[in-house]
């Protein structure tokens, strides 16, 4: 199987001539030491005293190093014997630097030049001597086995947990303290305690050192917080006066144009002469007489649970006298428990606002029609919510935004039975 790595070997202390049966064996105890690096980390890092054979690979080794990267799942990397010998083992495919030499040699080449010879562990490989004084690298793709043949790291001898002079002298050092202390608290005595708090000065002053520190954070605790409420107010005050701005602003644009349209219509009532018609703003939109009240129901008998109905009032058919844009009501849907003329009484109030929502549209658009239907809900409290668009056709949604949030201020008499939801079309045209 070929092995897809690099062998590298350097020689420290032993020339290349040292290679060889005769020369002389280290006198002290020889030692291996072995460093494993994946790239520029290292991995593993062991000294073999006394040598012995070391192994890589997925099972039964020294270091677990993946088969894709050896090229085996169980590479021999280094051999030695009973005797002392120590072999490297250049698998095939892999490269070895020995002894100064700077070309790198594959394990055919080992054999070949006399420095290894054929491996008797693995198939293919060469085995090279390692003598001692000599270093080492192996490369397996990105991983480096570097192996150095030396002498083992002198040890330091153990010494006696407990030693004689040692001991004398802690136990001589601890009597000293003793009698030092001893001296001290027969001259200086007892401090005296305070006769309120009963603590000496010291430890009262150090209280008084700790309260005066806790003063002090709840004061800067006190000033942040007095911050952050004084700039909670400032936004506050902002919010509010743009908001009371922007109100007068939707109100001034309101009686302008109210006071527009009633010049309009007081210019167009003396052009055409005396009139016993109401021309104004209020005898325009309610020029037509109030419908007549309903008659009243027969007495039944009183029913457990009231439950909402849904009623649903006729479209406003009448001519609408006038040249000028025309606002009517549609079919109103009613579901609740708030009779309808009510509703339609208290939205005909604010026909003035829908009107000037319209007028902005024909600037635009002189030609501009359609119907805004807006669908909002009448609260317990007669307050009103969940105001939206009920299906309006106007193409103009300037015109439609504008009479939606016309009804957010609209306000009802409460409704006895819960809630009422409401669907309120408005017709709106040029006029003549």
């Amino acid at each position: 199987m070929a092995l897809a790595g690099e062998v590298t070997a350097t020689e420290g202390v032993a020339p290349a001539e040292s290679f060889g049966r005769s020369a002389a064996r280290v006198a002290s105890r020889p030692a291996i030491d072995i460093i494993v690096r994946w790239g520029d980390c290292v991995i593993y890092a062991h000294e073999l005293s006394p040598p012995r054979s070391f192994v890589v690979g997925e099972h039964d080794c020294d270091v677990t190093l993946p088969a894709e990267v050896l090229g085996a799942p169980r590479v021999p990397a280094l051999l030695a014997r009973w005797d002392g010998d120590v072999r490297l083992v250049v698998p095939k495919g892999a490269r070895c630097l020995l002894g100064g030499q700077k070309k790198r040699m594959s394990a055919a080449r080992c054999i070949e030049r006399g420095i290894g010879q054929a491996s008797s562990t693995m198939r293919d490989a060469a085995e090279v001597p390692l003598l001692p004084g000599q270093t080492a690298t192996l490369f397996f793709q990105s991983v480096a086995i570097d192996l150095c043949f030396s002498s083992a790291a002198p040890r330091m001898a153990r010494r006696p947990l407990f030693e004689k002079r040692v001991a004398l002298t802690q136990l001589a050092s601890f009597f000293a303290h003793a009698a030092v202390i001893g001296v001290l608290f027969f001259l200086v005595g007892p401090a005296e305690l305070h006769e309120d708090y009963g603590l000496s000065a010291e430890q009262l002053y150090e209280l008084q050192e700790r309260l005066w520190r806790l003063e002090e954070k709840e004061r800067e605790l006190q000033r942040e917080l007095d911050g952050y409420e004084w700039r909670a107010r400032r936004n506050q005050r902002r919010n509010q006066a743009s908001i009371a701005a922007s109100q007068d602003a939707w109100m001034r644009a309101l009686e302008e144009g109210s006071n527009r349209w009633s010049a309009q219509l007081a210019a167009e009532a003396r052009d055409e002469g005396p009139s016993d018609e109401d021309r104004s703003l209020i005898g325009v939109l309610y020029d037509w007489p109030e419908p007549p009240a309903p008659p009243k129901p027969a007495p039944v008998a009183p029913v457990r649970e009231a439950r909402p109905t849904t009623v649903t009032m006729p479209a406003d058919t009448r001519p609408i006298r006038g040249r000028g844009p025309q606002v009517r009501m549609g079919a109103v849907s009613v579901s609740g428990r708030l009779p309808p003329e009510v509703i339609q009484r208290i939205v005909r109030q604010n026909f003035g606002r829908f009107r000037l929502c319209y007028e902005n549209g024909l600037r635009n658009n002189p030609n501009l029609q359609g119907r805004v239907a807006v669908r909002f809900v009448i609260g317990r409290d007669g307050a009103v919510s969940n105001v939206s668009n009920g299906g309006s056709d106007m193409p103009d949604v300037g015109v439609v935004l504008c009479v939606v949030r016309s009804f957010h201020s609209l306000s009802f008499p409460q409704p006895e039975g819960g809630i009422v939801s409401v669907v309120y079309p408005v017709m709106m045209s040029p006029g003549d």
